[in-house]
């Protein structure tokens, strides 16, 4: 998937849930004429309503985007997920988390998604979801499952692709609520946000920035390509291993859990 896909793809799923919403709608109407039920009966159309308003406007604004990108640019070859330093975050509907991972020309270079997409859950409400233990799949640029990210409160697990646990990471609270610190192994990674959570700050034990994460800081060079400057841009340090990388994405998991449910 590149941008120009993944702008079509978002168009067509906001469309079909713009026409699904709907379906309560005509079902309601239909009872109501003909139960000559009181305006109150009537009132359960409102949400639903305001539901298929806020999706069709959703399926406009990325059909326009789509008609808009820039096709004159080569995709070129895939970089490695694992060796690019600064990538564009992206959301599709879930039913908690399907993350899209850009780099600047646009090209998807991985995803994190839940590994099962069970269809209740997609109707159940944020507090009732939360009962169930959560995994998300890191899968690379062939879109082949590397590791498995297992939520349980304040721990995740990362499991390999044998399904063999190799590291977990424990969330310890600090006395100030932008500040969490993060254990894993002999290491450990303090994550500081800003007010309204448009910044992450990722430092390590003697203060160097590992990574940080911006919202509403879209370069002008990528503009052409993501048109929406509110994408969380994430930049890791060159110097990063492979290991620090993949416990990075697994914080992201957490943090952006529920983004487009």
């Amino acid at each position: 998937m590149n941008i120009e896909k993944y702008y079509k793809y978002t168009a067509v799923s906001a469309l079909n849930a713009s026409l699904i919403s709907c379906i309560p709608i005509f079902l309601f109407t239909v009872l109501f004429i003909f139960s000559h039920s009181s305006i109150t009966y009537f009132l359960l159309l409102v949400p639903f309503g305001c539901y298929s308003v806020t999706c069709y406007s959703q399926y406009y604004l990325h059909k326009r985007r789509f008609e808009k990108v820039d096709t004159i640019f080569s995709f070129g070859q895939v970089n490695s997920i694992l060796k690019t330093n600064t990538v564009v975050l992206s959301f599709l509907p879930a039913p908690s988390l399907r993350m899209v991972i850009f780099d600047r020309n646009g090209q998807e270079i991985g995803e994190i998604k839940d590994v099962k997409f069970s269809v209740i859950r997609w109707y159940l409400p944020f507090l009732f979801d939360l009962f169930y233990v959560k995994s998300y799949g890191f899968y690379n640029t062939e879109n082949v499952l590397q590791y498995t990210f297992r939520m349980k409160r304040n721990r995740i697990e990362i499991l390999n692709k044998d399904n063999r646990m190799i590291s977990s990471i424990m969330e310890m609270k600090t006395d100030k609520r932008s500040s969490r610190i993060f254990l894993f192994g002999e290491k450990s990674l303090r994550m500081k946000k800003s007010f309204g959570n448009t910044e992450y700050h990722f430092e390590k034990e003697d203060g160097i920035v590992l990574a940080h994460l911006r919202k509403g800081w879209m370069p002008k060079e990528w503009s052409k390509r993501f048109m929406d400057p509110n994408l969380p841009l994430f930049t890791i340090d060159p110097h990063a291993s492979d290991r620090e990388v993949i416990h990075l994405y697994a914080l992201l998991a957490k943090i952006f859990a529920y983004t487009n449910h």
